[in-house]
Parts: structure tokens; C-alpha cells; sequence
């Protein structure tokens, strides 16, 4: 049995789960969340994994303790120093760098971000079916998607919010966005813009060289965006495991996905989130 901490926002979850399937696959084992952190952390809507086609069932306490040790604050401590370790819990030692020693064990519990496509590239074609949301999108999502159907459509994404606060992360300035978008329109033949972002008061202040664009300002949850931008032929991401997952889930074969070279502050080893055909600004 594979275990699989589920934690952080909708772009995280869908890394750990990713990784979880890929790993309970190469086992054949059966693949279960730790949705244990949801009983306190009340950030980013929650737990959003029960709106996909994912095959997981939901860990019992005692499960969770099978395999990652005790949960109380003393062998927390303990296992944080390293003073406690069991080879059925895997701690991701460095965000977005690829561990092929995650796959050793079939009976193990995962604690990471494991943002790095190598770990689940294999079953890309089952992810792409089991993570397309079996939610129904409103009237206005319906309009979007029949545009972005029927456009050389692009998604933009900025994300700033909580990002305003988090020194480690650092938001994208303008420069990146017009870069991206010259890019585009060199490359692409009349291409509409689709906005989506956490501010876009913001946007419409600062993005006025994007003529044109369309604002996605009437959906009902992230969920409803991230269909959208998977659906869009095009994609301008943010350093946002959200807008990376929007990307990755785009199924057009000529697709241009553009990046951030900079992915998190002061840590160059945060770009290989970023794939390779990829374009990096």
C-alpha cells in the first residue's frame, strides 16, 4: 500500500497524487490520501482532489500510522531530526529534483511536493483521464469553453495573493507577461488572450498591452479555471503549480507552453518543474 500526504493548494494536490499513482502502479499496490491536515488547514478552498476521476481511497489514522510512525509532536521531532527513521516513510529530500529511490518500496508513505514531471511521465494518457474534473461548469464556464474551443486561444495566468506574502516564491512582474505575449503573437496567428488570475484588478491595470484579452471573471471555482486553461491551445504560466497543471493537461500536440526561468527565489534547482519543450522567460 502506497500513502500519499495531500496537502497545499489544487496545483499541489494533483503533484502528490500523480506521484502516489505512478508510484502504486509500478507496485501494483493500492494507492491511499492522508487528508489528515484538512481537519485544521483552512487555506486555498481545502481538499480538491474528490472533484477528479481519481482512484484513491482515503487512509485510516491507523494506516497512516502504520507506515509513518507515530503523529504526536514528540516522534514528529524525533523524525524531523532524524533521530527516527523507517523505510516506510519517504520524506522528499529537495523540491522539483527527481528520487528515483521513491519507487524502492511498495509499502510506504509520501511526504513531499514531488514537483517534477519525471516521477508520473510515464502514465501521462491514464492522468489525463483521471484528472479531468467530473464537476459540471456553470453557464458562463460553458460560453468560455466554446470560445477557447473556437479561438487560437491562450492562457495567461497571474498569481499574486497569497504569493504577496511569501518571500520565498516572489511574484512575476510585467516585463515577464510582455515577453510572453510578443512571443506568442509571433508565433501564433491572432491569438485571444483568456486572463485568469487570484487579482485581476490588478491585470486589467497592468496588462493593458494585451488587446483584446478576455477577463475569466465569471467561473465558480478554480476548478472550472484549471479546465479552461487546459482546454486553451496555448499557455502562459505563472511559477504557479496551478497554471503548471492548466499546461501539462493541455492535450494540443503543437502546443506552446511559456515559463518562468526563475521559479521559486534563490533556489536555480526550482526550474526543473519546467519540461523541456517548454519556453522559459
Amino acid at each position: 500500500m502506497i500513502i500519499t500526504k495531500i496537502k497545499g493548494g489544487l496545483g499541489n494536490q494533483l503533484f502528490q497524487y500523480a506521484v502516489g499513482r505512478a508510484v502504486a502502479l509500478h507496485h501494483k499496490v493500492p494507492l491511499k490520501l492522508d487528508l489528515t491536515i484538512f481537519e485544521t488547514y483552512k487555506l486555498h478552498n481545502g481538499y480538491r482532489l474528490d472533484q477528479f476521476a481519481i482512484q484513491a481511497d482515503i487512509a485510516t489514522k491507523n494506516e497512516i500510522i502504520n507506515l509513518k510512525g507515530g503523529n504526536n509532536a514528540l516522534f514528529s521531532a524525533l523524525r524531523k531530526a532524524g533521530l527516527v527513521k523507517r523505510k516506510s516513510y519517504f520524506k522528499e529530500k529537495r523540491s522539483s529534483y527527481f528520487d528515483a529511490n521513491v519507487f524502492e518500496n511498495k509499502f510506504v508513505y509520501l511526504d513531499g511536493y514531488w514537483q517534477n514531471e519525471l516521477y508520473f511521465s510515464d502514465i501521462r494518457e491514464l492522468l489525463l483521464r483521471e484528472l479531468s474534473p467530473i464537476s459540471l461548469m456553470n453557464d458562463s464556464g460553458c460560453v468560455y469553453l466554446e470560445r477557447i474551443k473556437n479561438s487560437n486561444s491562450v492562457s495567461l495566468h497571474v498569481r499574486r495573493g497569497d504569493y504577496l506574502k511569501l518571500k520565498n516564491i516572489g511574484v512575476l512582474d510585467v516585463d515577464y507577461y510582455m515577453k510572453a505575449v510578443q512571443y506568442i503573437r509571433k508565433n501564433v496567428e491572432k491569438p485571444t488572450f483568456y486572463i485568469f488570475s487570484d487579482d485581476l484588478e490588478w491585470c486589467k491595470r497592468h496588462l493593458g498591452f494585451v488587446d483584446g484579452c478576455i477577463y475569466v471573471d465569471r467561473t465558480q471555482n478554480e476548478i472550472d479555471d484549471l479546465k479552461l486553461m487546459s482546454f486553451c491551445q496555448h499557455n502562459i504560466i505563472a511559477n504557479s503549480s496551478f497554471s503548471w497543471w492548466g499546461a501539462w493537461l493541455n492535450q494540443n500536440p503543437e502546443r506552446i507552453v511559456i515559463a518562468p526561468k526563475g521559479w521559486l527565489l534563490n533556489d536555480p534547482g526550482s526550474s526543473n518543474v519546467i519540461l523541456p519543450d517548454w519556453v522559459k522567460f
